[in-house]
């Protein structure tokens, strides 16, 4: 393989030279390499090659994007540029080997028995031309004529080469009319926007078009209607992918809100609050105004500029990277050219707000417009946030429907206007480490803007963003012990310090695959041109938040803080040795390979031993340091012990892999409850039972059955050895190794097991009437777990989780263990009697006390 690199590498140095004079290959090293090439574009380009004949197609003539493309082709040994239309006379060597006149059908013929490619700009440049004027040239014919005679297909590709960092105005001002605009630059303009901007430059490959193809498919049509056609394609195809990169023209904030306020159905509850309260609507609209310009995002490029090297300089002092899965983000951008994009991350961390919208500008495209709770609009980082595209909303619209309807208005907006968004389905920060259920209100005011006619489709992208140390875990383990959540204020903003003098370790991105939604209805046997009833549109929009939920969970990224804490906390005894932890690390690390979720790079081929160097040791080391771990050591073995104080908090980093193993685990429980040996179906009876309890705390796989969900987990522990299928019964492996490996499995879900414990015990409370309302409930459950936890009848401080308990909360009132009314919490028709509710404890603690 080395050979091969080496061999390839020579190969290209050899085609620069012949290519490039000295200076330019200084030049190009130094310039033109930092551009962003995604190898998926570079794998589309070879395959088109070696069908037929590549003409690259760029919309607007600009100097630097005729060379860098020359320079990229070489470099990559890609068939070099040897016909240009509509490119004017320069010196350089590239293009003196290119033929850049006579008739297009020779520079093409010339191209192509020349083994290179050719190079069409639509439009050229010109003063006093802002946006470029159509060329006269038009090689299109000599092209469908080639197309037509030719035995390999023509390749007609559109092409962005991004080097600019702000879309274009909606009326141009004196700049762009001397200078060019971003979408038709002069070349004065290329070349400072390039040079400022080169290190962040991308070059991005749209849908190709097969000429031939494309002439076969028009019979009929001339020469000279299919060269129109075939342009009029192109313009299409390079205006879908500049506005995928720019976004759509920049409106001030003042007219985007003039032109929300126009919107028919904000309007009609105006008009209704009116006659509702006596007010003038004129009154009414001004309060609509109001909460408008209290949500309006107020993007400016000028404060992203600004904001980007603080960014760079926070993320470079407190973090030691960032891992991005480049091959999803180059996926999700593509879909932007088919229709707009609304981004979906998880949400563990205030610094969520800043990574995805830091990712995109440094790679040059449009920041989405992210959907911030009002509670982060405090001064003076409100301003800021709204500047760099936040937008506010409250956290209950409740009781106030001008509010409501302003705020649904402004999103249909930002749909009809093909604005790219970004919002985080858990609705707020998961303090636990695990993904939340879906918020299901942005999806529904999405959905809806699509049902009402805003755009024909949307694209949800679902993103996992992990972190290998979160900077709020301290306060997040107070708050799970029942401490109240504070609020965002200038007290938190100067704290900053404090951040600033830690590590954090590594931030990862992994991006799912784009969901499409008119696709995704049709997968529902929904019409996306047909009326939805209520019910239907309710189902649409919770399916579509479970599979936005689901694709997160394919792509978190397993970490080695997460496998070092998952293995010390699922562990019974006092202590755990570095071989049981290496064994058992080992086993964490199969399970997301055979499922194929994302790792850290940095465990490739790292060991699992916490005491050989890796990424392993560097893990454990830091929960050493942060005094969450101590180490003893005993006839020459390290033996790792967890502070008890501090389990909650390591907690955080084990419930991120959670939905990886929560299958797994369910089936160990399953089979250890019934001793060493069960029926099948009494296996899949308890571990239904437990699938349903833990109803609300995992994600499972979409359009899939429990049965299905069942037999497969089944089937992956029989291929680790750990489980034996006979007949109809289900036995522990002979293998020694299987029993604790089972029990290890069992494990990761013991502090969930206990909370629920606790909730089923606080019960009583609730039948002694101490217990009349959620907050009550919870706070009791926590005294109940302390109680139980120091008289060691539980074992996990991390199930003393004030979030866990909620879910609880939720489980039994969907079970009828407790009903609420006008929030108050009565036992239901299935806890009426001491013995119902003592049967819901002892369940559950079989599974404990096995």
């Amino acid at each position: 393989m080395e050979t091969a690199l080496s061999h390839s590498s020579s190969q290209s140095g050899s085609l620069l030279k012949t290519e490039f004079g000295p200076m330019a290959r200084a030049l190009g090293a130094r310039y033109l390499e930092s551009v962003h090439f995604p190898p998926e574009a570079e794998d589309e380009l070879r395959s088109l090659h070696a069908k037929g004949f590549v003409v690259h197609v760029m919309r607007s003539t600009a100097w630097v994007n005729f060379l860098y493309l020359t320079w990229a082709m070489v470099r990559r040994a890609l068939p070099p540029i040897r016909a240009v239309a509509n490119l004017r006379p320069w010196f350089t060597r590239p293009w003196r080997q290119t033929k850049q006149s006579g008739p297009f059908q020779e520079r093409f013929e010339y191209a192509q028995q020349q083994g290179g490619s050719a190079l069409v700009f639509l439009r050229r440049t010109a003063l006093l031309h802002a946006s470029g004027k159509e060329t006269h040239e038009d090689p299109f014919p000599a092209l469908v004529e080639m197309a037509r005679k030719s035995d390999r297909p023509v390749y007609l590709v559109p092409e962005l080469f991004v080097w600019e960092k702000r879309s274009a105005r909606l009326k141009p001002n004196w700049v762009d009319v001397l200078f060019g605009s971003p979408e038709a630059p002069g070349f004065l303009h290329s070349m400072v926007a390039f040079f400022r901007n080169y290190k962040r430059a991308q070059f991005r490959v749209g849908e190709p078009i097969d000429l031939r193809a494309f002439v076969e498919q028009n019979p009929k049509d001339s020469v000279e209607v299919l060269a129109r056609k075939v342009r009029s394609t192109l313009h299409v195809h390079l205006a879908r992918e500049t506005r995928a990169v720019f976004g759509p023209p920049a409106k001030p904030p003042e007219r985007f809100i003039d032109e929300t306020l126009r919107d028919r159905q904000l309007r009609k509850v105006v008009d209704e609050q009116a006659a509702e309260a006596h007010r003038k609507p004129e009154s009414v609209l001004r309060e609509a105004r109001r909460n408008l310009e209290a949500i309006a995002a107020k993007p400016s490029p000028t404060t992203l500029a600004f904001v980007s090297p603080v960014l760079e300089w926070v993320f470079n002092r407190i973090y030691d990277g960032m891992h991005i899965d480049e091959a999803g983000l180059h996926r999700a951008l593509k879909a932007a050219a088919r229709a707009p994009i609304v981004l979906c991350p998880s949400h563990k961390s205030h610094v969520d707000y800043l990574v995805m919208s830091w990712v995109l500008w440094n790679r040059g495209y449009a920041v989405p417009l992210v959907a911030a709770g009002a509670n982060l609009s405090f001064w003076p980082l409100g301003s800021i946030f709204r500047r760099c595209g936040a937008f506010f909303l409250r956290r209950s619209f409740k009781g106030d429907k001008v509010y409501a309807a302003a705020f649904k208005a402004y999103v249909r907006k930002l749909v009809h206007d093909g604005i790219n968004q970004e919002f985080f389905p858990e609705g707020g920060r998961s303090r636990t480490g695990k993904l939340l259920l879906p918020k299901l209100g942005m999806f529904t005011w999405q959905v809806e803007s699509v049902l009402e006619g805003a755009r024909d489709d949307l694209y949800f992208v679902p993103v996992a963003i992990d972190y290998e140390k979160v900077v709020e875990s301290g306060s997040y383990s107070k708050e799970l012990a029942g401490g109240e959540k504070k609020p965002e204020d200038l007290k938190a903003l100067l704290s900053t310090p404090k951040v600033l003098a830690a590590r954090y370790g590594r931030i990862h991105l992994g991006f799912d695959e784009p969901i499409s939604l008119r696709e995704f209805m049709k997968e529902r046997g929904l019409n996306p041109e047909e009326d939805l009833t209520d019910e239907q549109k309710k189902g649409l929009v919770r399916a579509l938040g479970n599979r936005v939920m689901y694709g997160i969970s394919k792509v978190s990224t397993v970490t080695p803080h997460a496998l070092v804490s998952t293995t010390l906390l699922a562990h019974r005894r006092r202590g755990l040795t570095q071989r049981e932890m290496a064994d058992r690390i080992s086993i964490l690390r199969r399970i997301a390979q055979e499922d194929g979720a994302p790792q850290s790079r940095e465990l490739g081929n790292a060991p699992s031993n916490p005491e050989t160097m890796g990424p392993i040791q560097d893990a454990m080391r830091t929960f050493i340091d942060d005094e969450m771990v101590r180490t003893q050591e005993a006839r020459g073995d390290v033996i790792y012990q967890v502070e008890d104080a501090r389990r909650p908090e390591m907690s955080f980093y084990k419930n991120t892999l959670m939905n990886l193993v929560a299958a797994r685990s369910l089936v160990a429980n399953a089979m250890l409850a019934a001793g060493t040996s069960a029926s099948y179906d009494a296996v899949k009876a308890r571990a239904l039972f437990l699938s349903r309890l833990f109803k609300v705390e995992f994600i499972y796989r979409v359009n899939t059955t429990f049965d299905t969900i069942f037999a497969e987990t089944v089937e992956r522990l029989i291929r680790m050895g750990l489980v034996m299928h006979e007949g109809d019964s289900l036995r522990v492996a002979p293998e020694p190794h299987a029993q604790p490996d089972l029990e290890f499995l069992a494990d990761l879900l013991r502090d969930y097991l206990e909370s629920y414990l606790l909730a089923a015990m606080t019960l009583n409370d609730v039948a002694a009437g101490t217990a009349e309302d959620r907050k009550a409930f919870i706070r009791l459950a926590l005294e109940t777990g302390r109680a139980e936890y120091h008289a060691g009848r539980i074992t996990a401080a991390e199930s003393l989780a004030k979030v866990t308990l909620e879910n609880a909360v939720a489980y039994l009132l969907d079970q009828k263990f407790l009903v609420e009314e006008d929030k108050k919490l009565k036992l239901g028709p299935q806890a009426v009697d001491v013995e119902a509710r003592g049967n819901l404890a002892d369940s559950i603690r079989a599974y404990i006390q096995r």
